[in-house]
């Protein structure tokens, strides 16, 4: 099953020091996205869990990888991947790269647009 969001925050929290600053800033935008989910409402709405360096959301508590979920990934490059895993083939799946800092904007987008929370 998902992790508790504050083991997720405190996971996240421990990728601080990896990398060089590019990948650091983009492991502090995941960070935000996390804590955003931890300490609000989408805390008891949404589960997660992390695999290596990701952040994995997703709408429904089953076991990690059982039906579609969200995937948010710290680049090298500093920016950070949303890509929405509900089907194999990687061309059909939804993705955008954004820049650490619009990290927490960018999971709003994504809830709105797959209606995942209210509007």
């Amino acid at each position: 099953m998902s992790e508790a969001w504050t083991d997720i925050v405190a996971r996240v929290r421990q990728m601080r020091g990896i990398g060089d600053e590019a990948f650091q800033a983009a492991v502090a935008g995941v960070e935000e996205v996390a804590v955003l989910i931890a300490e609000g409402p989408l805390g008891a709405a949404l589960f997660g869990w992390t695999s290596m360096h990701d952040l994995c959301v997703q709408q429904t508590d089953v076991a990690p990888y059982a039906g579609p979920y969200l995937r948010i990934a710290p680049q090298l490059s500093g920016m950070v991947e949303f890509r929405y895993l509900d089907t194999a083939i990687a061309d059909r799946q939804w993705q955008r790269v954004v820049p650490a800092g619009a990290a927490p904007a960018q999971l709003a987008t994504f809830l709105r647009q797959l209606g995942w929370m209210g509007r």
